[in-house]
């Protein structure tokens, strides 16, 4: 074994006697008392090139000592797990997502673990527009290689201004076709499932013996609402995790909830508590008459929402790393750049979660 200090670690002598540890990508601090300068040459010189037998010899401490150290650095994520390199797949190419990784495991087993949960992992994307697309990039990016791609379009010119993977010629062509292409294009070892239908409770029942480890809602046909409560149902039936994906309306973006079934409120106790708090008097509305409504919308828009929902979706991946958006969903304002966020709680009465719901568990 060469130990090596992690490269988001920096060191910092605050005094005679504290030595300080600042992990960069978590902005997390790790101090330790020392009594002489040895313990940061010690430190310093953990590049990676030594053993530990090395390491000791030449700054006069024994083996068992220096494990010590090695042991409680390595405990606070202070040591690189990333070596050896050759034991992930393509490691150059997705470097910068093994280190990010690096800062939630413990060990190099436990990287391991969670990298290859991840590459391991079937996602199916329903909705391949403005939020879906992006959304499949990023996991792609991020070492996603199973997809389940749905959506009945073709490609048209009014796509392309804010969908990922779409370009003049495969205007006509059918989106899971043309995406499924770019991805490969990407990374030869991602496998696509197409599915070129539309979206209703009954096409979900085909995938009843997939082994799927994620679902992203990003359809909006016939409406947000609806396609959220089959998906919802679908997932909580079977007990996968699912994330409603966020959609663009009145210079708002909608960032979903991510939901645990089991763990957390689900499609349903969102939609009872947003029923109770928006009741109106139904005596005083009075109709829009608007046909073929077509809201402002563009890429860098929509490419934000599904930043966010593909880091939750990293996240539920890893198996080990809690997803932020679970009992909450939020709002993110395109003019002051403010993002908001509305709680829910898991109901007791859900007929679907609670105590005496159809899916509890």
């Amino acid at each position: 074994m060469m130990p090596k200090l992690n490269s988001t670690v920096s060191v910092v002598k605050i005094n005679d006697i504290i030595l300080e540890f600042f992990k960069s990508n978590t902005r997390q601090q790790v101090r330790i008392k020392v009594d002489d300068d040895s313990i940061m040459k010690i430190v310093c010189g953990l590049d990676g090139l030594k053993t530990i037998e090395e390491i000791a010899g030449e700054n006069d401490v024994s083996v068992d000592e220096l494990k010590l150290l090695l042991n409680f650095l390595r405990s606070k994520g202070i040591l690189d797990n990333v070596s050896p390199k050759n034991d992930f797949d393509e490691y150059d190419k997705f470097r910068r997502v093994i280190h990010f990784l690096e800062d939630f495991s413990g060990s190099h087993e436990h990287l391991l673990r969670l990298w290859g949960n991840i590459q391991s992992a079937q996602v199916m994307i329903v909705g391949l527009g403005a939020v879906g697309s992006w959304v499949t990039a990023n996991l792609a990016q991020s070492g996603v290689l199973n997809f389940i791609l749905l959506d009945p379009d073709t490609v048209e010119m009014s796509n392309l201004h804010r969908q990922f993977g779409y370009v003049e010629s495969d205007i006509g062509r059918r989106k899971v076709d043309a995406l499924a292409d770019r991805l490969q294009d990407y990374n030869h070892d991602i496998k696509v499932t197409k599915v070129c239908e539309m979206l209703d409770a009954n096409i979900l029942k085909e995938f009843d013996d997939e082994h799927i480890n994620l679902i992203i809602n990003c359809a909006d046909q016939p409406n947000v609402d609806t396609t959220s409560l089959w998906i919802g149902e679908y997932s909580m039936r079977r007990g996968i995790p699912h994330i409603v994906g966020g959609g663009y309306n009145l210079h708002l973006s909608l960032i979903g909830q991510s939901v645990i079934p089991g763990s957390s409120a689900c499609v349903k106790c969102f939609q009872n508590q947003l029923e109770e708090e928006n009741k109106i008097d139904t005596q005083r509305v009075r109709k829009l008459a608007v046909r073929n409504r077509k809201v402002g919308s563009f890429g860098p828009m929509c490419s934000i929402i599904a930043s966010m929902i593909g880091m939750e979706a990293i996240k539920i991946l890893s198996k080990e790393i809690t997803p932020a958006n679970l009992n909450r969903r939020g709002e993110f304002d395109i003019y002051s750049m403010d993002v908001t966020y509305k709680t829910f709680v898991r109901r007791e009465d859900c007929e679907w979660c609670g105590k005496e719901g159809q899916y509890y568990h």
